[in-house]
């Protein structure tokens, strides 16, 4: 039976390469010789012990720091991948855009404080919201098929639409338009909330409990629509990059069916989609200083 009483005579140190098992002082009362040796030996049993088990930890550490390494690495890939193809809304957390936010709170007494009108009073939106109720009727109709199937697609900003006016959809090339595109939805994303806060208007079916949207309402306030805001935006944005491409007015018409299909939805009042048309046109000389650099970037793919 192995007497384990001598590893009284041993402690663990902690060193850089694991664990290293070091004689404790000497004691006067075990000296012995065979003692001893049979203390190296038991030691020297217990420290291979003792790196075999750090080894395989070790090892096992290894393993899953690889593994997450190679998964993260994937899932970067395919991230970049998609990006490159279709430029999705999740891609603003991938490239965020610092420089271009920094820019844009150098300039905050430029657009914190911009002349957008009053939101209408309850009476007013009541009845707005009683017009969206015959939309809802209209809505689950079979001949308005392709406008919910467009109100589902646009629910978080893909560019699909935004792309396809210019016909580069499916076309590479453009990487510094997308990029231009997924900055300025950031960008207004960020101010939208800002001027959604400031005015706090109840959602329609808050004023109107008959009324049951298409879309869950985002919990953030109505009065602006941030669609229509954020579609306006890329379109006036875009008309000063190529503003005699066809596509610059086709993107306008984008941008209303797209604010429109929010009313539809039943989540924005009529006047949210004009606020939000307001409000680009307001903040595009803005955008023009923060994003002069990306913009002429882009400008470059078209000429």
């Amino acid at each position: 039976m192995t007497d384990f009483s001598i590893m009284e005579q041993y402690e663990f140190h902690v060193t850089t390469q694991g664990l290293e098992l070091v004689e404790r002082a000497e004691d006067p009362q075990s000296s012995g010789g065979g003692t001893g040796a049979l203390a190296a030996l038991g030691g020297a049993m217990v420290a291979r012990s003792a790196k075999g088990a750090l080894t395989t930890l070790n090892r096992n550490r290894n393993r899953s720091r690889n593994r997450n390494r190679n998964r993260n690495r994937n899932r970067n890939r395919n991230r970049n991948r998609n990006r490159a193809e279709f430029g999705t809304q999740d891609d603003l957390g991938i490239q965020e855009p610092w420089e271009e936010r920094a820019k844009l709170y150098e300039l905050r007494a430029e657009w914190m404080d911009l002349p957008m009108p009053l939101p209408p009073s309850l009476p007013e939106l009541r009845e707005q919201a009683v017009d969206l109720l015959k939309k809802q009727v209209l809505l689950a109709r079979p001949q308005f098929a392709m406008r919910r199937e467009e109100i589902l697609n646009e629910a978080d900003l893909e560019l699909s639409r935004y792309l396809r006016p210019y016909g580069i959809e499916t076309h590479g090339g453009y990487e510094a338009t997308i990029h231009l595109m997924l900055v300025v939805l950031a960008l207004t994303d960020e101010i939208g909330l800002y001027y959604k806060a400031r005015w706090n208007v109840p959602r329609p079916n808050q004023i109107e409990p008959r009324l049951r949207p298409f879309l869950a309402a985002p919990a953030h306030a109505s009065y602006h629509s941030n669609h229509a805001f954020q579609s306006f935006a890329i379109a006036f944005v875009m008309s000063r990059i190529v503003p005699e491409h066809p596509g610059s007015t086709q993107l306008f018409l984008s941008a209303r069916r797209i604010a429109e299909n929010r009313e539809w939805a039943g989540v924005h009042y009529a006047c949210d989609t004009e606020a939000g048309h307001m409000l680009a046109r307001m903040i595009l000389p803005v955008l023009e200083k923060v994003l002069e650099k990306n913009m002429l970037a882009a400008q470059a793919e078209w000429f």
